[in-house]
């Protein structure tokens, strides 16, 4: 390219840049209506990283864990579904898990919220269902397992129990390290 050419470019280039930064109106274009009226004092929220982020950050903070790992819990455990249900054996609902973060009946007796895990009622399991609920019950098992063992083998026992755990040692790896990537990934995202 020569040197008439590259300083052609440039200026079609400067002229097309400041002709784009004046208003639609003053290029001769009708402005584009917004869909909405616009409030100028509004504060604009800035998208979260991930759905249900302002219940994961509130108990996240209540837990001193990160948002971002338990987030990451959530998109393995359930994608973010809070319906999401695993039955482990459709028989016995004891044995099942439940909403976001997957949290079986059992732990929610540890937690308080279920008098007997094994004849857990309708409405305990409703409750264990509750978003706000499940990652308020679900954290709180997490951050116990976090205070006792080394982050992976937390991640492991957060899967499947402590009993699971002694039991089948190292088997659940590949769900220990799709939550890590998924952490990595959050963390990641800024």
């Amino acid at each position: 390219m020569t040197a008439v050419t590259a300083a052609l470019v440039a200026l079609f280039v400067l002229g097309l840049m400041a002709l784009l930064a004046l208003p639609r109106k003053a290029r001769g274009l009708t402005p584009i209506p917004t869909p909405w009226p616009v409030d100028p004092g509004a504060v604009i929220t800035p998208v979260a990283k991930y759905p249900y982020a302002d219940i994961i950050n509130r108990f996240a903070a209540k837990y001193g864990q990160p948002a971002d790992l338990i987030a990451a819990v959530i998109k393995v455990e359930s994608n973010f579904d809070p319906n999401a249900e695993n039955l482990e054996d459709p028989g016995l609902d004891y044995d099942s898990s439940y909403g976001l973060m997957q949290v079986q009946l059992a732990v929610a007796q540890d937690f308080g919220k279920v008098k007997d895990y094994k004849h857990a009622t309708a409405a305990e399991i409703a409750w264990l269902r509750a978003p706000e609920n499940n990652v308020n019950c679900g954290t709180w098992n997490l951050d116990r397992w976090l205070d006792r063992y080394p982050f992976d083998v937390a991640l492991h026992v957060e899967n499947v129990g402590e009993s699971g755990y002694n039991v089948y040692g190292r088997r659940n790896w590949p769900h220990v390290n799709k939550i890590k990537a998924a952490y990595d990934e959050y963390k990641n995202a800024g």
